[in-house]
């Protein structure tokens, strides 16, 4: 009998033991699943906020530029003639030093200034093609821009045109200072460089000498991009990664980035817009944009480029490209004739 009752007990005790074993590999299987998640949001954090590349020390041409798309041979034309263009500096609103590449016009008495904002990650020369293009539309003065954390501008974070959009006053600041306070002034953005323009001319007090926008395959909002990019993911929860991230911005940053929303509020810009979007386009979704260009109450007009993917629309369609902005710039002269400002 007692050596039944130990069998018993020792039953028991095994059960309590696999038991506890069982618990113990759960436990340690949610704190792993919690590290991850942990881990996964910190480096995604890192990748959308951190300066892409760091600072270069001096700004030097590159030693190879593939030449067979528009891009390639706009870079090529804009270090042919490096020369024209003139380095400019200016202090932001939060103290950031920002660069940008200024070429002053032929014309001694030109008051068109266009301002190029280029996109995430981009070398700012790579709106060179677009410069060259409005050049030929419209005689102006041109300043390519580097947003910050980008080129030589200075910055270790980038808030997704949340700043950037800020920013821009600066540069048109810079503009009146230049050519006086009744100048003209053009903005043509690419993908994030657009939001940052939208951005801008939803604000209050935003700036009356800007006469017109051209936006190029914007981004929305940052959390419909980040949707887009972590629904390849299957592993994660989109929605607990985003919640994550947006308390982190909150406590880093001091901003919820779902203000870096420019289709909600595009109703309040006032200057006439163009917006030319991919068909193709799986990093912009072409619904963002038609989000952004149904809300405007503005003059507008959006192009989309069935085959083209995201910031290919110049690429793909060229002659369809060059003959929307002509026919922007146009209706915004014709505008400024009614305004009386011509």
């Amino acid at each position: 009998m007692q050596i039944e009752a130990a069998l018993v007990k020792l039953e028991m005790n095994s059960g309590a033991l696999v038991v506890v074993l069982a618990v113990l590999v759960l436990l340690l299987a949610a704190a792993g699943a919690f590290g991850y998640f942990l881990w996964y949001c910190e480096r995604l954090f890192k990748r959308i906020y951190s300066r892409p590349k760091p600072l270069p020390q001096v700004d030097r041409a590159p030693t190879q530029i593939d030449r067979t798309t528009i891009n390639g041979r706009g870079r090529n034309w804009f270090y042919s003639y490096r020369n024209e263009w003139i380095n400019v500096r200016t202090g932001s609103f939060d103290g950031t030093r920002l660069s940008a590449y200024y070429r002053p016009s032929s014309d001694p008495v030109c008051r068109n200034m266009l301002i190029m904002v280029h996109a995430y990650d981009e070398d700012p020369t790579e709106v060179a093609a677009y410069a060259k293009l409005l050049m030929k539309k419209i005689s102006c003065h041109v300043l390519i821009t580097h947003m910050r954390a980008h080129g030589m501008s200075d910055g270790k974070s980038f808030t997704w045109g949340l700043r950037e959009s800020v920013d821009l006053d600066c540069w048109f600041d810079f503009a009146k200072r230049r050519l006086g306070p009744y100048c003209r002034i053009y903005v043509f953005g690419r993908g994030v460089g657009a939001t940052a323009a939208l951005l801008a001319a939803e604000q209050k007090g935003f700036c009356p000498e800007v006469c017109g926008i051209i936006a190029d395959s914007p981004v929305d909002t940052l959390p419909s991009y980040l949707r887009n990019y972590l629904s390849r993911d299957k592993f994660i929860s989109t929605e607990a990664v985003l919640y994550r991230l947006r308390m982190m911005s909150k406590a880093r940053f001091g901003f919820d980035m779902n203000v870096c929303d420019c289709a909600v509020h595009s109703g309040r810009i006032r200057v006439p817009v163009l917006i030319f979007q991919g068909g193709e386009d799986d990093e912009t979704l072409p619904r963002g944009a038609s989000d952004i260009y149904d809300n405007l109450r503005c003059r507008k007009r959006m192009v989309v480029v069935n085959d083209a993917k995201h910031l290919m629309c110049y690429e793909n369609a060229q002659a369809l490209y060059e003959r929307e902005v002509q026919k922007f710039l146009e209706s915004c002269l014709i505008r400024l004739v009614k305004l009386g400002r011509l």
